[in-house]
């Protein structure tokens, strides 16, 4: 092992200020970020999950904001379609609802916690800190055929390179509103937030500081010239 190339491209070039300034956010405020994925199906199942939770949460604290983070490879009117379905549903989706494009990493910068998507986003948002709860949804006959397929002891690949449940994972039927923002809410307390921030930041470290690509080549050419 040598590292990960992710290392060093996950990072955020923008302060937590400007971000806040440039979207109309109150930089005094709790912010929640909410990732659902970036595939079509996981928007249109995780999504109106992931909304619901943020309803319930307002209803205790009206001030906290909460932004979606939209992969650049998905459009607005998916994420238009995942609150029309939870506004049937009966969900009251709160008031500080902001959807923002193409700004992930910006997005993880400046948020005080996150929902993510089980996926490579869990190991981007390890590596930028932001605390997380790890989620994930699919259809019930594609889980029950593939769940006895999988023998890891972890879905989030954070959690695989810290060696440790460093962040919780909701999968499933275990991924209710309630089930997600009772964990955002413990997350948001400040000593526990502080706690799995230094987690982040150790399991973080393992991936290396760059260059990992570098001694790849290295350690291909020795073995090459051995």
């Amino acid at each position: 092992y040598v590292g990960s190339p992710l290392a060093r491209e996950i990072h955020s070039d923008t302060p937590k200020a400007e971000f806040c300034l440039k979207h109309g956010l109150d930089l005094k405020k709790q912010i929640v970020a909410l990732l659902p994925g970036s595939r079509h199906k996981e928007i249109v199942r995780i999504l109106p999950e992931m909304l619901a939770s943020a309803g319930l949460m307002a209803k205790d604290d009206p001030s906290i904001q909460f932004v979606i983070a939209l992969a650049s490879v998905r459009k607005l009117n998916e994420v238009n379609e995942a609150i029309t379905v939870a506004r049937r549903r009966g969900v009251s989706l709160p008031e500080n609802l902001l959807t923002i494009h193409d700004e992930t990493f910006d997005v993880l910068n400046a948020s005080d916690v996150s929902a993510v998507a089980s996926g490579t986003a869990t190991l981007e948002t390890g590596i930028i800190g932001t605390p997380m709860a790890i989620v994930y949804k699919t259809s019930a006959i594609n889980y029950n055929l593939l769940r006895p397929l999988i023998d890891v002891e972890h879905f989030g690949l954070i959690n695989l390179i810290a060696g440790k449940r460093v962040s919780n994972e909701l999968i499933q039927d275990d991924f209710t509103p309630e089930t997600l923002s009772a964990e955002l809410f413990r997350l948001l307390e400040p000593e526990e937030n502080a706690k799995v921030r230094e987690q982040l930041r150790i399991a973080a470290d393992k991936l290396g500081h760059g260059g990992a690509s570098k001694r790849a080549a290295e350690a291909v050419l020795r073995m090459l010239n051995s």
